[in-house]
């Protein structure tokens, strides 16, 4: 199943700030998490505008047998899930 993902979070909040933030995305969207998830990950782009009064949000489209499986990818990021069709 093709699933679409939206990310939101206050530019002040961006994980890639912090180090540990920067840890816990290179981990996620690492080749060998990415794998053993379960997912196939097919496009992730992000809007990260410089103005720090504006929400970053990222987009992703995501291949998996089902959503659970997607929830679990993302673990504790907030992500509003759509199943689409091509």
């Amino acid at each position: 199943m093709l699933y679409a993902e939206v990310h939101t979070h206050p530019a002040s909040e961006c994980p890639i700030i912090t180090t540990d933030g920067k840890k816990m995305l290179k981990q996620l969207f690492s080749e060998e998490n990415i794998k053993k998830s379960g997912v196939t990950l097919t496009s992730a782009n992000m809007s990260c505008p410089t103005d720090k009064s504006v929400y970053h949000k990222g987009f992703f489209i995501v291949e998996a047998k089902d959503a659970q499986t997607v929830k679990n990818y993302f673990g504790l990021m907030t992500v509003d899930l759509r199943e689409v069709k091509l």
